[in-house]
């Protein structure tokens, strides 16, 4: 049975967070897809490590297997030979000044948010061969979010709510503690939350496309992955920021209950389109013809049921779902919902 959750007193934004994060890390653990023995410590390579702000040199790690890929870069799980510990090593694709220096500004966010738990933590710098051959040294946890809502599915044994709102916890808290950092994550999706291998804690991983406020706001072509862009950055507005984080997480929450994606499309005009029809948006907008009534009641009760969802959890979805970012909850004003306080069983 999990622990009650007592309502917080009336505190600041700092102080609800710091609140939020003590008591997440009491809180019950992320579920395992299948019963693990827990791995043994690594020796500490606090000593071996050089003076921060310094790189380390590439040949210090052992390469073992690529662990991920994509239009950026890849990843590969490494073995510090001065160590032994583990790590996960991103590298950009080429090794010219613009993946450097894409790599430097990803160093410099992580950084910033290296005491927020739910981010997974940078090690520290290293170089190849060349000046501009740069890596990024960072913890290695195993599998994603994603890994383990595709098993559970499998299996036939979806999340069960309890265990969707304790990791819905995590994520809003983590980024709810970035969003007061000002910094916006903008690629938020299962994929991108790793699952630690001893303490089944979430962290968010790749800041590639992360900003701070100070670079905002956005222009161009919508950046992100397709089923977790909210539709302001579809209609290319230029002030998204962290309610866009927001949609995405609402786009989590409802493929962790259901065990698939909300919204299945590969093309952005098409997913818009879906978003408008899911939620009966009235087309007071009219940016351009989607073909929907405007008087259109909305359909998100149909796709997420009461039996996988209660009305209180339905109640913290549609607000992480509405269609105006305006209207939309923030990450901590979606922790102070009646479903964050309530006692559910494991």
């Amino acid at each position: 049975m999990a622990a009650a959750v007592q309502p917080l007193p009336s505190l600041t934004e700092g102080e609800l967070l710091a609140a939020r994060r003590r008591r997440w890390l009491l809180r019950a653990r992320v579920p395992s897809p299948a019963p693990k023995s827990p791995a043994p410590s690594p020796p500490s390579a606090a000593a071996a490590r050089n003076d921060q702000g310094r790189l380390t040199r590439l040949d210090s790690y052992k390469r073992l297997k690529k662990i991920g890929e994509g239009a950026f870069g890849t990843v590969c799980k490494a073995r510090d030979r001065r160590t032994g510990e583990v790590v996960a090593i991103k590298s950009a694709v080429g090794n010219g000044p613009g993946g450097a220096e894409a790599l430097l500004r990803e160093a410099a966010l992580l950084a910033a948010c290296a005491a927020n738990p739910a981010v997974v933590k940078l090690r520290e710098v290293a170089r190849g061969s060349e000046a501009a051959d740069l890596h990024l040294v960072l913890e290695y946890m195993g599998m994603s979010l994603h890994d383990i809502v595709s098993e559970r599915r499998r299996r036939g044994l979806p999340l069960t709510e309890s265990e969707t709102r304790r990791v819905m916890e995590q994520l809003l808290t983590g980024v709810g503690t970035m969003h007061a950092q000002g910094i916006m994550h903008f690629d938020l999706k299962p994929g991108n939350v790793l699952v630690g291998d001893e303490d089944r804690r979430l962290r968010i991983c790749d800041f590639g496309l992360a900003k701070s406020v100070a670079a905002l706001p956005l222009e161009g072509e919508p950046e992100g992955t397709p089923g977790y862009i909210a539709p302001e950055m579809l209609l290319r507005e230029k002030d998204c920021g962290a309610p866009a984080d927001v949609w995405a997480l609402g786009c989590i929450m409802a493929e962790i209950v259901n065990g698939q994606s909300l919204f299945a499309e590969d093309d952005l005009y098409q997913q818009l389109a879906s978003i408008v029809d899911l939620l009966g948006i009235p087309d007071d907008v009219s940016l351009m013809p989607l073909g929907i009534t405007a008087t259109a009641p909305s359909k998100l009760r149909e796709k997420v049921p009461e039996e996988r969802l209660s009305p209180a959890g339905f109640d913290v979805l549609q607000g992480l779902l509405q269609y105006d970012p305006k209207d939309r909850l923030t990450a901590m004003a979606a922790l102070e919902m009646p479903w964050f306080q309530a006692t559910m069983d494991d």
